[in-house]
């Protein structure tokens, strides 16, 4: 049984966990809040169902890129500052994505709102990095992500409740001001936490840190699993507006408490983690959720197929998609960020980079074709994780390696 260290908090970390929950989950709601709006969306702004989706990939596609920029800024100027400007640039983008009426600006709007979001999803893991190491990561952000999977149970239940009363605009609108509020409660009660600050950073220095981080071996894998445990997320996201509302006619506030229903996956996986972690270790929790991942995309794609898909069975297979996003992505995440002391911020950027891009490439694919979206989705679910599987085989076989030649020397 793999030992586990003592996971209790201090008085200031709990703290700091406390605030980067809260910074974590708004960056979340970026994508969740106006799910419920998209085909509302779609029709006032006269465009297709691809470009409406592909709101999702243009924000998740600035978040990934804004990590690059982050991740070392933190690293040169500390996490604190660069926080706060993100947030205000998230403020702005949610602001004048509220007054548009077409397409192409309001893409714009949330590349600038993924680009200001991105310092949540980039830095928390950083920041929280830089408090606690290793399984007290894992097991602390297992607790974290407990509470942020609320976004995607609350998210599209209060945006579809906003919609009804107010209209798809007061989504952008309620994002800016919780965006503010976080930047205030941030601003007077989380401290800097980090203690390896080099003012005298370079751009040449930033290249060779990422350079290094991606000859971690370890980090890449790892890296690569959680993009793929974010990219089947992502793409039920993307989906699942149109599917629920359009193929099965769900009205927004429907489709606001189904998707509810099926974080709901998330938050038992999250709650059980840590208890698994400590009887099973990592590496086994991995594995574990790849295969339950592999075991739901086969039955979207059967029931698909077989014309027997219903609104229930749908959603009780994304239900398990979600149920093993924490397995995957979690564990992923602590072992990525564990070889690093002071390269963090490169490693959170490259890590946030690398995971979002793979999300936006492959949900720009699915969105281009044409064709059964569940259908896709199943595919999707079997061919990513059986990536993960292979992955995680050479991770061990690397691992025995080492092992043994540190044994023989």
């Amino acid at each position: 049984m793999p030992a586990t260290k003592n996971v209790s908090l201090s008085r200031e970390e709990r703290r700091v966990v406390v605030i980067i929950t809260v910074l974590l989950l708004l960056g979340l709601m970026g994508t969740d809040i106006h799910l419920s709006a998209l085909p509302e969306m779609m029709h006032i702004m006269n465009t297709s169902q691809q470009l409406m989706q592909s709101s999702i990939s243009v924000f998740l596609f600035g978040v990934g890129l804004s990590a690059l920029v982050y991740g070392p800024l933190s690293d040169k100027f500390g996490r604190k500052p660069v926080i706060l400007a993100g947030l205000v640039i998230a403020i702005a983008g949610n602001l004048w994505g509220a007054t548009l009426s077409e397409i192409t600006p309001f893409l714009a709007s949330r590349l600038i709102q993924g680009v200001g979001s991105g310092v949540c999803l980039a830095l928390s893991r950083v920041v929280l990095s830089d408090i606690v190491q290793g399984e007290r990561f894992a097991i602390t952000s297992s607790y974290i992500t407990l509470f942020t999977g609320l976004s995607i149970v609350l998210g599209p239940v209060v945006g579809s409740f906003i919609l009804s009363w107010f209209g798809w605009r007061a989504n952008f609108v309620a994002m800016a001001l919780m965006l503010t509020g976080t930047l205030v409660v941030y601003t007077s009660f989380c401290p800097e936490t980090n203690k390896y600050r080099n003012s005298a950073i370079r751009l040449r220095d930033v290249i060779t840190n990422y350079k290094s981080v991606l000859q971690n071996g370890t980090f890449v894998s790892a890296a690569v699993l959680a993009g793929i445990g974010m990219t089947c997320f992502v793409m039920y996201t993307a989906a699942s507006p149109f599917v629920l509302q359009q193929q099965f006619g769900l009205s927004p506030t429907h489709y606001g408490w189904a998707t509810a229903f099926v974080g709901a996956g998330l938050l038992v996986s999250r709650s059980l983690l840590p208890r698994l972690i400590k009887r099973y270790g990592m590496p086994t929790m991995i594995i574990t959720g790849l295969i339950i991942l592999l075991v739901c995309g086969s039955s979207l794609l059967i029931l698909s197929e077989l014309g027997r898909l219903s609104t229930l069975s749908f959603l009780l297979s994304v239900c398990g998609v979600f149920f093993s996003y924490t397995f995957i992505v979690l564990c992923a995440s602590a072992i990525s960020m564990g070889p690093f002391t002071d390269k963090r911020g490169a490693a959170g950027a490259v890590y946030s980079c690398s995971q979002m891009a793979l999300a936006f490439a492959v949900n720009i694919a699915a969105s281009s074709m044409s064709g059964n979206t569940v259908a896709l989705l199943g595919i999707s679910y079997i061919v990513l994780p059986a990536l993960g599987l292979y992955l995680c085989r050479r991770m061990q076989n690397k691992s025995a390696y080492a092992a043994a030649t540190a044994k023989s020397s």
